[in-house]
């Protein structure tokens, strides 16, 4: 056992700054040590080791959280071959994104093997420290979506369209205003989505032009820190001015399934199970999901994921099983969507997103911004 143990290497490469090319958020997990240029990570029976130039070795051996910091020259894949075949290496595993070229090279001399997602079951439990980060980053982005709104409070209405004074609001405008603010909080935000009308049916639209009124906005905020590189995920629908009577029932029906599914969310229970009742809930509504090879509307995309380093982390809620744990923490963000209007369903689309913290009896929501329908219809 323990000399196979010897004979076997787990292997990671990348940067870990904001931004940086081969971003490895497995390797900013595991070491905490912030760099934009890109590092190896060994481990053996248990023990990491950090491959590090001289420029970045004295600070990885003060920073980061490794047994041992190795100095290299170059690219370091020299140094890295060299150091597993001194210890008897002959099997390396690698992450599934790990780079091409390199794992040719290295194929020369080991066994290659692509080790099963995600590489560190560990990081869906998240600690206090990233659940108190997490919080933060939520916090910030509620701020900037309360800027947001009142900007459309201050809007008015001229026929179908919105005004601010006397030139037309834009989805670019109050996506700026989103995104400076939480800027001058300390958090970046890229692709904003503030979709209006038909553009929100189209769930990764991030809205461009001139604002509609009495039709759904989608806002759509997922900022990241740029001290810790935590994220938050957050989605409101809003309506400037009253809508009509059937986008207030798909924008009721969408509330109920999200309020729903958050209430069955606690540790054991399974994602796949909550998002197969919420695809059913909206069927039963008479909002059918079509995806085929000309058409996709209605419940066209997962319930929910996890949220910490990255964006989208494990655990999901969608059509894998997948068992919550105690200190996951996950949005919940059914949304329907129509691209064309259908009998009794209007075109345009409705999400609503929280990010919520599993507890072993249920969980703690993390998004105080309310979303019952008097707080989002802005007159």
């Amino acid at each position: 056992m323990i000399q196979g143990m010897k004979k076997r290497a787990r292997l990671l490469y990348g940067a870990t700054d904001l931004g940086a090319p081969h971003f490895s958020a497995d390797l900013l997990w595991r070491t905490g040590f912030r760099v934009p240029d890109q590092l190896f990570l060994v481990e053996i029976g248990g023990k990491t080791f950090l491959f590090a130039s001289p420029l970045e070795a004295g600070r990885a051996e003060k920073e980061a959280d490794a047994d041992a910091v190795v100095r290299v020259m170059g690219s370091g894949r020299v140094t890295i071959k060299e150091f597993l075949k001194a210890r008897g290496i002959r099997r390396i595993e690698i992450p599934g994104g790990f780079p091409y070229e390199i794992a040719k090279e290295l194929e020369k001399y080991f066994e290659i093997t692509i080790a099963p997602d995600p590489w560190y079951p560990d990081r869906a439990v998240k600690s206090a420290g990233e659940i108190k980060e997490i919080e933060k980053a939520q916090a910030a982005t509620e701020r900037a979506f309360s800027a947001a709104l009142a900007f459309l409070r201050a809007c008015r209405i001229r026929g179908a369209q919105v005004y601010d004074g006397g030139r037309p609001a834009t989805s670019e405008m109050v996506r700026k205003i989103i995104d400076d603010n939480l800027w001058d909080q300390g958090y970046l935000a890229t692709d904003t989505i503030v979709a209006g009308g038909v553009q929100a049916a189209d769930p990764h639209c991030i809205g461009s032009g001139v604002l509609q009124a009495h039709v759904p906005i989608v806002m759509d905020m997922f900022p990241v820190s740029l001290a810790t590189h935590y994220y938050a995920d957050m989605t409101r629908t809003v309506f400037k001015g009253e809508p009509s009577r059937e986008y207030i029932k798909m924008y009721e029906v969408v509330r109920t399934a999200q309020e729903d599914a958050i209430k069955k969310i606690r540790s054991g229970a399974d994602g796949q199970r909550i998002y197969h009742a919420v695809r059913d809930y909206f069927s039963e509504q008479g909002y059918r999901t079509r995806i085929d090879d000309t058409m996709a509307e209605g419940f066209i995309h997962g319930l929910g994921h996890g949220v910490g380093i990255d964006i989208h982390e494990h655990p999901r809620l969608g059509s894998a099983t997948e068992i919550l744990k105690k200190r996951n923490v996950v949005t919940v963000e059914p949304g329907l969507y129509y691209p064309k209007k259908r009998m009794g369903i209007p075109a345009g689309g409705i999400r609503i997103e929280d990010m919520v913290l599993v507890t072993h009896k249920g969980n703690k929501n993390l998004t105080k911004t309310p979303k019952d329908l008097q707080s989002v219809i802005i007159p």
